[in-house]
């Protein structure tokens, strides 16, 4: 049964990523995906750098001791988001509902999925504050539009109903996918402020090992496996980005062969998708755009999405596959 609670209507303050080398892992937002520095920590066993770009705030952090988080989820995991924060009227009464839900506390926070912790955090729903003001116009990266992902096998009826009972969340979606004898379930999870929106992937029990296998192998256990971030133009984006070094999955011709007599109208025209490898969607509210950048992760497991959304609501259902196909191509080829 799902509950209301105060971390019902929440929405993403900042995402916090544990890394080896935080200098190295904030210069290539900073280069890659036109973040600046918004701030930097030093402690006696850490260091932390606040990156913005829209109204996105990631936080890089190193551990610089053993005994701090980081250097243990870096030493298992490598690189990857270890802390969500979410921004809520009253942190204090969310948490204490979450407890009282039977969350338990991990770190400073409460735990999610696998070791990713969430915070909560005092502030308003929606975005926080005015987006930066040397934004660049359309390219620009504007705001998380959801998290993507990879559970154990098993554990995805537990983790949205958790979510639900501890959170407040709702399910807002579900499928599963099949390519060949490769397999996944999906459901999507949401805040009842819908500014949060989280997809989990499990493999599909009896299938094939695949892609979903080799992340939590990877990775080590079940965590993010990509971070969407929203554009206005999707097209300028692309050519931005890339200009700046960062690398996108392929698509294969066919795809877009298919494309026009799927969409009614693309607000882009297909050639321009097709030359820079973009996916298309529509669903009944409207239209969405996605890429997905190439893994530069040692261990091939954390990467990006682009996603443009007119008017669409739900996730590129007709995309998935061909997203799990371009995945399959980039690890065959590394």
């Amino acid at each position: 049964m799902t509950h209301r609670t105060a971390g019902s209507h929440a929405a993403i303050d900042h995402v916090e990523l544990y890394v080896g080398d935080a200098a190295a892992r904030s210069g290539e937002f900073v280069q890659r995906y036109g973040f600046h520095v918004a701030g930097r920590r030093h402690a006696a066993d850490h260091e932390s750098v606040v990156l913005r770009r829209g109204h996105i705030t990631l936080v890089v952090t190193q551990g610089t001791a053993d005994d701090h988080p980081a250097s243990a989820y870096v030493l298992q995991h490598g690189d990857g988001v270890a802390t969500i924060a979410l921004r809520v009227p009253d942190a204090a009464a969310a948490t204490a509902d979450a407890l009282a839900a039977g969350a338990e506390r991990l770190r400073e926070g409460i735990a999610g999925f696998g070791d990713v912790a969430h915070v909560f955090v005092d502030g308003p729903a929606g975005p926080a504050g005015p987006a930066d003001s040397d934004e660049p116009a359309p390219p620009g990266l504007t705001d998380i539009d959801h998290v993507a992902v990879c559970l154990e096998s098993g554990t995805l009826a537990d983790t949205v109903a958790h979510y639900e009972r501890a959170f407040g969340w709702q399910q807002i979606f579900e499928e599963n996918i099949h390519v060949g004898a490769q397999a996944m379930q999906s459901k999507v999870v949401q805040s009842r402020s819908g500014e949060v929106t989280i997809t989990l992937l499990q493999p599909l029990p009896g299938a094939q090992p695949g892609q979903i296998d080799d992340f939590l192998k990877n990775h080590g256990g079940s965590g993010v496996q990509h971070l969407a971030f929203s554009v206005p133009d999707i097209l300028r984006a692309v050519d931005e980005l890339g200009e700046r070094g960062v690398r996108f999955l392929s698509t294969p011709g066919p795809y877009y062969q298919e494309l026009a007599g799927r969409l009614d109208h693309p607000a882009h025209p297909v050639s321009a998708l097709r030359s820079r490898g973009i996916l298309a969607d529509q669903d009944h509210d409207g239209q969405l755009f996605q890429i997905f950048t190439r893994s530069e992760h040692p261990r091939g497991t954390l990467f990006m999405e682009l996603i443009e959304r007119q008017g669409a609501t739900t996730f590129g259902s007709n995309n998935i596959r061909k997203l799990y196909e371009a995945v399959e191509r980039a690890t065959r080829d590394a």
